[in-house]
């Protein structure tokens, strides 16, 4: 169930005009001003509805009429659409289409949820107030605030400012006044673990895991291994070269960077096969997620030939981690085309590996991804030199389009896999597909499990609708009887569509790991056919830093949505073991729903600061927590690098999940 809260007040029309007597530049009035356009610096403002407004002698003019009533107008400004004034004593005011109402400045981000003096040298509330403490006393925007003597702490919580006083009393203000109160901040959790606050239940065991006829693979894609060059993770290729705007010389400079994620941070490792033992560690937490194999992206030949190979060593760690855990060979034909030796080599390489993935009857199980970009004889010669070599093959392609593809391909196939595409409406729109070839084709299929799909080098993003389109590919899985199931990806970062866990250049363990715990839920409840019982209380939650309108002045130009209606939400998915309220406070307001025990999803707009989310029952606090990521507004990040990454954490009582 998706509960969904917005609010929306009346539209406000906000305009900066020219301090310059009223007049109007009307080649100018054709353009609307940038968001955050002001007078002065600018001579004029044009808003979204074309009036052109300007300011002369403190006096504010609408298309060279007074709007409403002014005077000793210092500041017009123009943002998010709406028009501004501040005047010559700092009170700030907003037209609303017919007057001005009292307001605060736009450009003020409210502190995040749970700031406290000290640590922090101020407070700014949701109205744009700023508060300090100087000897023990509160100012207000460098006014006393009511009586006040010996503070120990000031805090910013849910939208109001407490101060705690030495004996422990607890007081918040109430806009005139202090009153009485109890600790605001009791419930918040800060400590983090990678156990209770990462997944609601308890994991099956391995062998149940493993025993059941269906299978979860995950598409592994070489070139982003868990380190790239073993230094420390803040000088190491990731964090220097992939995600630095400047990185691989300049390469990426038009794009903002090649990367906006990059894996967790390892130390270095002093073994020489540190390699090998960083792929054991990749099998081990798909295997504590739930995923029982992986299909290898195959780009060329030397990927996957020689001791040394990158998928010789995944073979090599599959097996010692877990002989169950199993690798399926995919050759990738967007980069091998028509060379059949090539694909012939490809996939003997692996035919003698006892961790590659065989039927009960012993045939090899090998994928392809975009196999329609060869000819289904094109595909039977290739078994056929295979089979010459004593290699009998049962072959999943990956399509991009299975279903036009299938017709075709059901004579050379033992089942049929699609890529799929990354919003909500395809992933459940699929969940038919499993009874098609079944019934049809008398063939197994595999599903794909997307997460996201946003790939800065190329501009464009798919709107995933925050984990809605994890969710409903996996309940596609599930209620249609996949016989496999592909995650895509696991280590796909160019992509974005990675549930491995994932950081940025902040190496912040938590604030990429929502996919991947999710995963552990729904892959125990595809495997073993009985969905989980919840047994202690998680929140997860899943947004962008920023809009996807955003301003990215370090770019080239703007990224483009490729599919689905985009969405600028927060998401808090919970899974509670009995009804409760579920609470996300940002921008100084808090949005609550009743949501019940089970799973339940809730939405509000995204909007600049850094979200709390909450939940309370009876009346009582269970716990709280901060969002690892803030928000920014439609100026976008400082950096001006766009960046539409759904970013991912959870919590419990137990504190924060950090792996």
């Amino acid at each position: 169930m998706t509960f969904r809260i917005y609010t929306y007040s009346a539209s406000i029309l906000l305009i900066a005009g020219a301090f310059m007597g009223g007049g109007i530049d009307a080649a100018a009035a054709s353009t609307t001003s940038a968001s955050g356009t002001s007078i002065p610096s600018a001579a004029q403002i044009t808003d979204s509805g074309a009036n052109v407004w300007t300011v002369s002698a403190g006096v504010v003019h609408e298309n060279g009429a007074l709007a409403g009533y002014t005077s000793g107008v210092t500041r017009l400004l123009y943002d998010n659409k709406v028009i501004y004034q501040e005047n010559s004593s700092g009170g700030w005011w907003a037209w609303n289409g017919s007057n001005w109402a009292s307001s605060s400045d736009p450009r003020k981000t409210p502190s995040a949820n749970g700031t406290s003096i000290p640590a922090a040298t101020q407070i700014t509330d949701g109205s744009g107030n700023v508060w300090t403490v100087s000897a023990g006393v509160i100012f207000q925007n460098g006014v006393m605030a009511g009586s006040s003597n010996a503070v120990t702490q000031l805090v910013y919580e849910k939208g109001v400012i407490y101060q705690e006083n030495p004996a422990g009393g607890w007081w918040s203000w109430t806009g005139s006044t202090w009153a009485a109160s109890p600790n605001p901040v009791s419930s918040l959790v800060t400590a983090t673990n990678n156990t209770g606050a990462c997944l609601p239940i308890t994991m099956p065991s391995t062998a149940a895991l493993f025993s059941s006829p269906k299978r979860v693979f995950a598409h592994y894609f070489a070139p982003f291994p868990l380190q790239v060059n073993n230094v420390p993770a803040s000088q190491d290729y990731y964090n220097t070269q992939y995600l630095s705007r400047s990185g691989e010389s300049d390469k990426w400079v038009a794009q903002g960077g090649y990367l906006r994620a990059r894996p967790l941070a390892l130390p270095v490792n002093p073994a020489a096969d540190w390699l090998l033992l960083n792929m054991e560690q990749e099998v081990r937490m798909a295997i504590a997620r739930g995923i029982t194999g992986f299909t290898f992206d195959v780009m060329g030949v030397s990927e996957a030939v020689g001791s040394g190979s990158q998928l010789q060593t995944l073979l090599q760690a599959a097996q010692a981690v877990d002989s169950r855990f199993k690798i399926v060979v995919m050759p990738d034909i967007t980069a091998l085309g028509s060379n059949a030796a090539a694909v012939v080599q490809v996939i003997a390489a692996v035919a003698a590996s006892p961790a590659a993935y065989r039927l009960a009857d012993g045939k090899l199980v090998v994928s392809s991804f975009d196999a329609e970009l060869n000819s289904p004889a094109w595909w039977l010669s290739v078994f056929s030199t295979l089979n010459a070599k004593g290699i009998d093959v049962a072959f999943i392609p990956t399509f991009l389009n299975w279903t036009g593809s299938a017709p075709t391909f059901s004579s050379v196939t033992y089942g049929f896999g699609d890529w799929g595409t990354a919003t909500a409406a395809s992933a459940a729109g699929m969940q038919g597909d499993p009874a098609i070839a079944h019934g049809k084709y008398g063939h197994v299929f595999m599903m794909p499990i997307e997460s996201q799909q946003y790939r800065p080098k190329d501009f464009v993003y798919w709107e995933a609708g925050n984990s809605a389109t994890l969710r409903d590919s996996w309940t596609s899985a599930i209620q249609g009887g996949a016989d496999f199931v592909q995650m895509v990806t696991w280590s796909d970062f160019s992509e974005s569509g990675q549930v491995e866990p994932s950081t940025d250049a902040t190496l912040n363990p938590s604030i990429g790991t929502g996919f991947y715990d999710l995963t552990g839920y729904y892959a125990a409840w595809y495997l073993t056919g009985q969905q989980p019982a919840i047994t202690h209380d998680v929140l997860y939650y899943f947004y962008r830093r920023e809009p996807t309108t955003a301003a990215a002045s370090a770019q080239s130009q703007l990224d483009k949505n490729a599919s689905g209606t985009a969405e600028d939400d927060i998401e808090v998915v919970a899974f509670l073991t009995a009804p409760g309220v579920v609470e996300i406070t940002i921008g100084g307001q808090t949005y609550s729903e009743n949501a019940p025990a089970g799973v339940s999803s809730y939405k509000v707009p995204l909007q600049p600061g850094t979200p709390v989310f909450a939940l309370s029952r009876n009346n009582a606090a269970v716990f709280s927590f901060q969002g690892g990521v803030q928000i920014y507004g439609h100026s976008g990040i400082p950096s001006g690098v766009l960046d539409l990454t759904y970013w991912s954490g959870s919590a419990s009582a137990t504190g924060i999940c950090a792996l």
